[in-house]
């Protein structure tokens, strides 16, 4: 009985846990993106998971700082790095590409500035994103649940 009270309570404390540390990321500002193109090689590779702030005003931007915006034409979330800023906007361009993206940053499409990345975590997001990973991850918790039930009918009958 006591071991089977201290496995729930281990599985309570690390859903706890995660818990606090995503509402601590979000009340933060602190967001994930995932890189899906080499615009940005070699400083941030294809498929990165990168952390970025969504607390950074408009005009703490400077030449260099690698941003998020919104691009207006579809609304896709874009991180490239400000080649210039002048007074209608700041100009970016990715790290890998030979043009700039034009005035593409302004303070109405600013989304965050970014703080660092993880290469290759964006290949396990993008697929936990499919409804296959969904499903996969369901699959998994009915596992480990079914199979700690299993484990304290065994521990009850011995």
């Amino acid at each position: 009985m006591r071991k089977a009270i201290k496995k729930h309570r281990t599985i309570c404390i690390v859903a706890g846990v995660c818990i606090v540390i995503l509402v601590s990321l979000l009340l933060s500002g602190l967001r994930l993106c995932v890189i899906q193109s080499g615009s940005m090689e070699p400083t941030i590779p294809t498929y990165s998971v990168c952390l970025v702030t969504t607390r950074v005003a408009y005009g703490d931007l400077s030449v260099g700082d690698i941003v998020v915006y919104t691009r207006r034409s579809d609304g896709q979330q874009i991180v490239h790095r400000i080649v210039d800023v002048t007074d209608t906007g700041a100009i970016t361009r990715g790290d890998a590409n030979q043009t700039d993206d034009g005035i593409s940053v302004t303070p109405d499409n600013l989304y965050a500035r970014y703080i660092a990345h993880i290469p290759c975590g964006g290949r396990i997001i993008n697929a936990i994103r499919t409804p296959t990973g969904c499903a996969v991850i369901a699959a998994l918790v009915v596992f480990l649940l079914a199979w700690n039930m299993i484990d304290d009918k065994r521990q009850k009958s011995t």
